[in-house]
């Protein structure tokens, strides 16, 4: 057991690290990744219906990544505590 002990301790360390920097990251993005996607959706050169249709699939999806960054931002400021 005492030999784990050390692992379990560096892939807690490391796992704190890595949803730390999702986070952050994410935080970071966040804005230039939602206005610039749209407006990527809409330069692209497709007939004008599918450029809304892309832009709609572009946010729906853009909203079910930003719930799982909120999920995983809960989970980090429960275990703080």
């Amino acid at each position: 057991m005492s030999l784990n002990k050390p692992v379990h301790v560096f892939t807690k360390g490391a796992a704190k690290w890595m949803i730390f920097s999702v986070v952050k990251l994410w935080d970071f993005f966040e804005s230039v990744l939602f206005v610039g996607g749209l407006i990527g959706c809409l330069m692209l050169p497709v007939v004008w219906q599918m450029k809304f249709a892309y832009a709609a699939g572009f946010l729906v999806f853009f909203f079910c990544v930003s719930k799982c960054i909120g999920k995983i931002e809960d989970y980090r400021k429960n275990s703080k505590r």
